[in-house]
């Protein structure tokens, strides 16, 4: 099962509210841009208590899947930059330029300073 259809389960009003949390969960296990446990208390820290609130969850998984499609955009922007330089000759992609979803601790996202915010959030759970 793919992201997409985890994500359909989220919000699926007809389930229990522990499925949904749980699919949330499978959703982070797809898409974990800052590592698993730290994705999660960083959707908690921005949507609020997803695991009791309906609301929450649902805007826990917006922050996610609008992460995610932030991801996949820049996948994509390097996939045609990577063609060109290819056409080029340039074999070797430039170290300056890693391809996404190499950077460790790497929140994707078109919002000013979230991906700064997402980065503190992390290292401070892992100083904990």
């Amino acid at each position: 099962m793919g992201f997409s259809e985890r994500a359909r389960r989220v919000r699926d009003g007809r389930l229990a509210h522990g499925r949904r949390v749980a699919a949330l969960c499978s959703c982070v296990s797809q898409y974990h841009p800052i590592g698993h446990r730290a994705t999660l208390s960083f959707l908690e820290e921005l949507a609020g208590p997803y695991q009791r609130h309906e609301r929450a969850l649902l805007r826990a998984l917006e922050a996610l899947e609008a992460s995610r499609a932030a991801w996949l955009s820049a996948v994509a922007e390097y996939e045609n930059l990577r063609v060109k330089e290819k056409r080029l000759g340039r074999r070797v992609p430039a170290h300056a330029c890693p391809p996404p979803g190499k950077e460790s601790g790497h929140w994707y996202s078109t919002v000013p300073h979230l991906s700064e915010r997402a980065a503190s959030h992390a290292r401070k759970l892992r100083a904990s």
